[in-house]
């Protein structure tokens, strides 16, 4: 009785590259149903994001926070967008600035802005807005160069509706964004593993059959007494 040489080599083949497969094709599919990314032009989102950087944003935009990245459409200010910006205050807020002023101030406190490219009152333009419910204030990071809520008192008081939001920057560092990342990464690991035992398989065969030993106990072909 013969055995088929590379046999077990060539299944291994098979369930390496399927699997390599799905662990990439898998996470592919969930990030393109559930995230979409966005390229920054402008200068308006300095130094958190620069001219050209790619942007991962998640296309849930229910509860928008503050302190949120977000991709928006400022139709209502009649602008062509997107453009991207950060969330300083929702609804029920009241964000203010005067001139002179070392920090915003949000609900009565000073604002705590580490992610300011300069100074937060950089553009030199006071406000006082309590921000209606279901509506946002939206800042860039480069306030010195920023064409942002602040320049659009004649709508809503530069607010804007959250329906606007089309993408909230997603955390690189969350733990779905990692495990996407592990599995997409042992997918790309088990590829080159199948191809391997694939080539492994096709040389054994092309050896020859390999003929299995014999049986214990069987008893050699011919006339017995």
């Amino acid at each position: 009785m013969q055995r088929r040489p590379g046999r077990r080599r060539g299944i291994g083949a098979v369930a390496s590259l399927v699997l390599g497969v799905v662990l990439i094709a898998g996470p592919i599919a969930f990030m393109l149903n559930r995230f979409t990314a966005s390229h920054q032009s402008g200068e308006n989102m300095r130094p958190t994001y620069a001219p050209g950087d790619l942007v991962v944003l998640r296309k849930d935009t229910s509860g928008v926070r503050r302190g949120d990245v977000v991709l928006y459409d400022p139709a209502e200010w009649g602008l062509k967008g997107p453009f991207l910006g950060r969330v300083v205050a929702v609804g029920g807020d009241r964000i203010s600035y005067a001139s002179g002023d070392k920090t915003l101030t949000l609900n009565g406190r000073p604002l705590d802005e580490p992610y300011v490219q300069d100074a937060p009152g950089d553009g030199g333009v006071p406000f006082d807005v309590a921000v209606p419910q279901g509506r946002f204030f939206v800042l860039g990071d480069n306030r010195g160069n920023s064409a942002d809520s602040r320049f659009h008192p004649e709508a809503g008081q530069g607010t804007l509706p959250v329906a606007a939001v089309t993408g909230v920057e997603e955390d690189q560092d969350a733990p779905a964004a990692v495990g996407l990342g592990l599995a997409m990464s042992a997918g790309v690991l088990l590829l080159p593993v199948g191809v391997g035992l694939g080539i492994a398989a096709l040389v054994a065969r092309r050896r020859g059959p390999v003929a299995a030993g014999p049986v214990h106990g069987a008893f050699p072909a011919g006339p017995h007494v």
